[in-house]
């Protein structure tokens, strides 16, 4: 009797576990925002702003557009970094190759950058200037609670590694 009471207790354990495990896989993949990652982020970012029917619109064309047109930086971008990783794994360091793939790594970071703040422009654009100035206000207030997060705003120190 008490081998199957603490058997049903271990089970319960077991998905109680399992059930917190999945929730936080998909917090840190953003999905509770109602969406992929970032596209989920801007969504609510936009959401304050009162859209019409019709920006939606055009802010649904634009993020399909960009995410066309990053999605292969951003597999450029994987692929480096795991040929990055596997680099010095053998215990030899090659400064030549090191440089290159950095290089390489800095120019896709630079392209995804330039694609973000074009993206961003474009929905700026069909914003009013109530939308503007309301979403000057929104991010202000989002960087002041994000000012006594750890990391916000500055490189990590290397301790947390």
């Amino acid at each position: 009797m008490k081998k199957a009471i603490v058997g049903i207790i271990g089970a319960a354990i077991l998905t109680v576990g399992a059930i917190f495990v999945v929730g936080q896989h998909k917090v840190n993949k953003g999905e509770h925002f109602g969406g992929k990652g970032h596209r989920g982020m801007i969504g609510m970012a936009l959401k304050g702003l009162d859209l019409t029917d019709e920006q939606k619109a055009k802010v649904k064309e634009i993020m399909e557009t960009t995410r066309t047109s990053v999605e292969p930086l951003r597999e450029q971008m994987k692929a480096n970094h795991i040929k990055i990783r596997d680099l010095s794994t053998d215990g030899t360091f090659d400064q030549a190759a090191v440089e290159a793939l950095a290089n390489e790594q800095g120019s896709i970071t630079a392209k995804l950058i330039i694609e973000k703040e074009k993206a961003k422009a474009q929905v700026f654009a069909i914003l009013t200037d109530e939308q503007k100035a309301k979403a000057a206000e929104m991010r202000a207030k989002f960087e002041e609670r994000m000012r006594g997060k750890k990391h916000f705003g500055k490189a990590p120190s290397g301790a947390e590694f």
